[in-house]
């Protein structure tokens, strides 16, 4: 029975095959691996009250760039990981740089608020907005979340649609897969399918100028994780600055968007008139 079994043809990939296979489709073996983790985790955590935030730092860290790092090993070993975590420590940025990073998009959602005349937060003055900003920012954001989130998103899957396809069509190839991986959070306490649709319709209207902003920061930092994640939380904290209704950072992030390709388009004009 022992020489039978030892003869027997194995039905399993052995690990060298199964690495050049993640390695020749990067994108779907994250996709495989971060929503089989992902999407489990995201509903635990959303629809019940166990553990929310050991799960949570479970999804981000494990799920989204424990796979990002995964699938980079199995690509170019331990000196490709090496070089993908090097992409955090990118800071030498510039001041202007930093300031559109980290404040414009609270800026715009600010004069946003002004022109809709709401700009208002009851019972709390400005300085305790700034300060939540910079907390969520810097804190319950990038250090929490986003840091992570944008290991995955801008480290590897932006970055490898972006460097096939260009900037435009790397932040709508990325797009679908953002929303995907966000469905679950749809699905809060009292949930009804026509609020499930009118969230996932929303974030899917602004995932690509969204993910357009992420790649062009990527581009002019030379792939800086570090800016990538603190945009992403910055974008984030800007919906939660007390405004009534709290929909003001989305046409900011429109406004923000529409001026980084505006910038950009007479930047290439310049360029082909000399």
């Amino acid at each position: 029975m022992t020489s039978i079994d030892t003869q027997r043809p194995s039905t399993q990939a052995s690990p060298g095959r199964l690495r050049r296979l993640i390695a020749a489709h990067p994108v779907t073996a994250f996709s495989i691996m971060a929503f089989g983790l992902g999407w489990p985790l995201l509903t635990v955590r959303t629809t019940t009250h166990f553990a929310s935030v050991p799960v949570g730092y479970v999804y981000t860290y494990v799920a989204l760039l424990g796979s990002a790092l995964a699938v980079t090993w199995a690509g170019g070993g331990r000196l490709a990981v090496t070089r993908f975590l090097s992409r955090y420590l990118i800071w030498r940025l510039g001041v202007r740089r930093w300031a559109l990073v980290i404040l414009a998009l609270p800026a715009l959602t600010v004069a946003v608020a002004a022109a809709s005349g709401t700009l208002h937060v009851p019972g709390h003055r400005w300085g305790y907005v700034a300060g939540l900003f910079l907390l969520n920012t810097f804190v319950t954001g990038a250090l929490e979340v986003n840091l992570a989130e944008e290991g995955a998103w801008s480290g590897l899957v932006q970055t490898r649609f972006a460097a096939r396809h260009g900037l435009l069509r790397g932040a709508l190839c990325t797009s679908p897969l953002f929303v995907a991986v966000h469905i679950p959070l749809q699905f809060t306490p009292g949930w009804t399918w026509g609020g499930v649709a009118g969230g996932v319709a929303v974030l899917a209207v602004i995932a690509p100028f969204f993910r357009y902003v992420i790649g062009d920061t990527l581009e002019a930092t030379g792939g800086s994780l570090l800016a990538a994640g603190i945009l992403h939380a910055a974008f984030n904290a800007s919906g939660n600055l007390g405004f009534a209704g709290g929909w003001q950072f989305l046409p900011a992030l429109l406004l923000l968007s529409a001026a980084i390709a505006t910038t950009r388009y007479m930047r290439r004009r310049r360029a082909t008139t000399k």
